[in-house]
């Protein structure tokens, strides 16, 4: 199965999921006020179970925290943009909070890790090095920097809440405390043939499966009937962003830091990954505008079908 093929076949499975969530709401069964159900559901239930698991069982390696930081600081210039492109559109304060979390943090852990196991035939030395460098260098830095950044913008415009606060409530959030655990485990060890650890972990591990099924769910009914017209001009900042500045940012970091060759593919292949649904759920979670936020991640994924191809072409 080709490259685009796969991309293709990942993208339909999340209209596919996003739909029936949306036929599900047109019955009734699932009501529109229930999407911050799940969307909670995301960020308090089986977000921090895969924190969790991820960072318990990763070691903190120094030579793969390299490419970690590598793409944070590529995520992060891009968001910086975003942020003074939406001030100079006066995007109104939840609009411009969506468009920055969707313009830097990409489907990493999602589509990310689908398309480069089959592109690297599941190789397991490359698969160690994605999954720390997606989990470490995008996944941790969007459930704290992300959140607070969603927390901020996501607050009334009238309101006096500011970001030291919208800080001290990320710090008490199941996702930062899932984060300190996994972190404590990681260096005290488990025993893992023990069957209370095999239990846990199991448990876990089901929990944080669920995530997919869940974040498509909480896209679907963020999705609105939206004036096509107003979200032509953040579609172009945000796919030109995304899926073309970011990658050659990552590209530059990567030359610049003499990466080895295998590290400068997956870098970029990460870097030109489309929106992350992720990143729309925290949008909605913490008073972001989710309907925007969705459209945008549709948008990235339909014009990934282009930009990938051709950024594996190049690199690969």
């Amino acid at each position: 199965m080709s490259v685009f093929d796969k991309t293709l076949e990942q993208f339909l499975v999340l209209i596919c999921l996003s739909g029936l969530a949306i036929l599900l709401r047109t019955r009734s069964s699932i009501l529109p006020q229930e999407e911050g159900v799940f969307a909670r559901l995301v960020t308090e239930f089986a977000l921090p179970a895969l924190i969790f698991c991820t960072i318990s069982l990763e070691p903190f390696t120094l030579h793969r925290l390299l490419p970690a930081l590598s793409i944070f600081s590529s995520m992060a210039i891009v968001m910086l943009a975003a942020f003074f492109i939406g001030r100079m559109m006066k995007l109104s304060r939840p609009v411009l909070g969506a468009v920055i979390l969707v313009s830097g943090v990409g489907s990493s852990s999602t589509l990310g890790y689908s398309i480069i196991r089959n592109v690297f035939n599941n190789n397991h030395e490359v698969m160690n090095q994605v999954v720390t460098m997606g989990e470490f260098g995008v996944v941790l830095p969007l459930f704290t920097f992300g959140v607070m950044v969603a927390m901020y913008f996501g607050r009334e415009e009238d309101s006096d809440v500011n970001f030291w606060s919208a800080l001290a409530k990320f710090f008490v959030s199941p996702i930062f405390l899932a984060t300190l655990a996994g972190i404590f485990f990681s260096h005290i060890g488990l025993d893992q043939e023990d069957w209370v650890y095999k239990i846990l972990y199991d448990l876990l591990k089901v929990i944080g499966a669920s995530l997919d099924v869940l974040v498509a769910f909480a896209v679907g009914l963020m999705l609105r009937p939206i004036d096509i017209r107003k979200l032509i001009p953040p579609i172009l900042v945000v796919v030109c962003l995304k899926l073309g500045l970011e990658p050659v940012i990552a590209w530059g970091f990567a030359e610049t830091l003499g990466l080895p060759k295998i590290n400068r593919e997956l870098l970029i292949i990460e870097a030109a990954m489309p929106s992350g649904t992720i990143a729309a759920v925290i949008a909605v979670r913490y008073g972001c505008d989710g309907a925007v936020a969705s459209s945008l991640v549709v948008a990235t994924y339909l014009m990934s079908l282009i930009a990938l191809p051709l950024v594996l072409a190049i690199t690969v």
